[in-house]
Parts: C-alpha cells; structure tokens; sequence
C-alpha cells in the first residue's frame, strides 16, 4: 500500500522521465542539424559576440544599440530557418502549463495530481471493481416502494442515502468532511456507494485509501510482526479519506480491535474523515470492538442504516428469468 508522499514520489518521477525523454529525443535532433549545417555553430558564435556588445551599448551608444538588436533579430530568424529544415522543433510538452516540471509558482501541478489520481486508481482497482461501482449505474429500482415490517419506505430511505453520498463528493474536504457509518444487511449496496465515493474523491484529486477491514487490519499486523515499514498503517491514518469496508468480517483479535481503535481515534483527533461499512448494529460493534470504540462512532460517525432486500438475489434472479 503506497503512502500519499510515495504515490506523488512516483508522479514527480513520471513527470521527469518523460520530461527527459523528449529532452534526449530533441538533442539527438540538435546534434544531427549540427552536423547538417555548419553554419548553425556559426551563428550561436556570432550571437554570443552580439550578445557582449549589446551590453557595452547598451550604456552609450543608442543608434548602435539597434543596429546589434537588428543583427540578433537576424541571426535568430536564420537560426529558426536552419533548424526548420533540419525538422528540429520546439519540445511538446505534456503540461504546457509547468513545462513538464511538476510546479507552477512553486506549488505542485494539477498535471502531477492527475498522475498521482491514476497510481492510487490502478492500485484501488487491483483490489476492488471501482469502475464499476459508480454513482451512475446504482438503480433505486431494487429497492421496494411500499414500507417494511417497521413501517419505513426502503426506496425513500435510499433515495436519501444516494443523496447523501453524492453531496459528500461535491463537498468534500479531507480536512472537514464528517465521518459516515453506512450499517445493514448484506447485498444493499454500501460497498457500491461507499466505492462510487471513492471514485469521486479520485476524480476531484484526493487520494482515499479503501479497503476491506479484513485486509486493512492484516496488513497492519504483518509490519508489525516483521517489523517493516511497508507504509499501510501510514496510508490509513494520513491518505485524504478512509474508507473500511464490511467491518465485523474480519478475523476477531485483540489486534483487530486495536487497529480500528487506533484508526478511528487517530483520525478523529487529525479531523481526517473515515466511511465505514458494516453489517453488524451498533449493539454488536459495542460488543466486538468495546465501548471506546462504539462511543466514538455514536458520538462522531453520521450512521445510515440500508434498507431493503439483497440486490445480489435479484439480480441473479433476474439473469435466471432472461435465461429461461
């Protein structure tokens, strides 16, 4: 898992190589219209020497002074011309914004975040369908119209928490975005939402890290048992958001419970904003995870409890009609 400095190490790195690629392409060019045309060396030599004057007459002498600014004039537009023929262009760059540095007065390019959004992408998608898991193609149609066995209308209630994850992306801000406990039966669509968030945090240049708690607290447990620093347990306290899907599945030890305390109370402290999915009631976290961490999410995580009937079913009861 890559830190949020190791994934734009990797972007700066990007950025350079391709920098200096087309940089050796251009001097490979360079060099063969120099050997082409003798009189290019020729010219830079007469520029260097009209350069010096310019400078001495630039103190005195007015008249001469533009006599010298005519020459160079000159001297550049031949230069120009040799270098045309000789096929020899100005570099193209990828940012013509920052020239391909990286930076623009100082600050880190849009470009470099751009590359930074694809690393975390392909390492995010390595582990979880994140195209597909979009806020365009999750269908309230699965979830009934009418109310439950407790009165409550699971389409209204979803209708809400669609609404919900949508304005969380349009507003997001790694430094004030509240925390979200999304809770409910499996196959009700927590983990395509919670993923649609993520998606959407990619696309405005955050960095999230999203995992399931399984995963999240495994790897935390091998660098502490070997001692390596492989940077997950960096990741997950300081990447822009954190999100730990199907919380309770994971192998139940005191170094589970451990972890998520120290990420939930880390982050909270940090004003680092963290979505947790569930199928467990907030009764059976207390009861998993102790009161530390229940009393956390009660007091600190807006929690949404899912409605309705497993998606998954329907639809592979849907595919079995279409097939007969």
């Amino acid at each position: 898992m890559l830190t949020k400095e190791k994934i734009y190490q990797q972007a700066f790195a990007l950025k350079q190589n391709r920098r200096k690629e087309k940089e050796k392409q251009r001097d490979i060019l360079l060099a063969a219209a120099y050997q082409a045309y003798p009189r290019l060396a020729e010219i830079e030599r007469e520029q260097a020497a009209v350069g010096a004057q310019l400078a001495i007459a630039a103190l005195s002498d007015m008249v001469r002074l533009n006599d010298l600014k005519q020459r160079s004039e000159a001297l550049s537009a031949e230069k120009r011309c040799l270098l045309e023929k000789a096929q020899v262009k100005d570099i193209t760059y990828d940012c013509p914004v920052c020239r391909d540095t990286g930076y623009v007065a100082g600050k880190i390019c849009d470009c470099v975040k751009a590359i930074a959004t694809e690393l975390t992408f392909a390492e995010l998608s390595g582990e979880m369908p994140l195209a597909d898991s979009r806020f365009d193609n999750f269908d309230l149609k699965y979830y009934p119209n009418r109310p439950d066995a407790n009165g409550r209308d699971p389409r209204r209630r979803m209708t809400g928490i669609f609404k919900t994850c949508t304005e969380y992306v349009l507003h997001f801000d790694p430094k004030q975005s509240k925390n979200l406990l999304f809770m409910g039966k499996s196959g009700l669509g927590k983990t395509h939402l919670s993923l649609a968030i993520v998606g959407g945090v990619l696309n405005k240049g955050f960095l999230p890290v999203y995992g399931s708690a399984e995963n999240l607290f495994d790897r935390i447990a091998r660098e502490k048992f070997s001692g390596a620093d492989g940077g997950a347990y960096e990741s997950m306290i300081k990447a822009d958001l954190l999100v730990i899907d199907d919380l309770g599945a994971e192998m139940e030890t005191s170094l589970s419970r451990s972890a998520l305390y120290n990420l939930v109370n880390t982050r909270l402290l940090a004003g680092r904003p963290v979505i947790i999915n569930t199928n467990l009631s907030m009764k059976e976290i207390a009861e998993r995870y102790t009161a530390r961490i229940s009393s956390r999410l009660i007091g600190h995580y807006e929690a949404w409890e899912f409605l309705g009937t497993d998606i998954r079913q329907q639809k592979a009861l849907e595919e079995q009609t279409h097939g007969v």
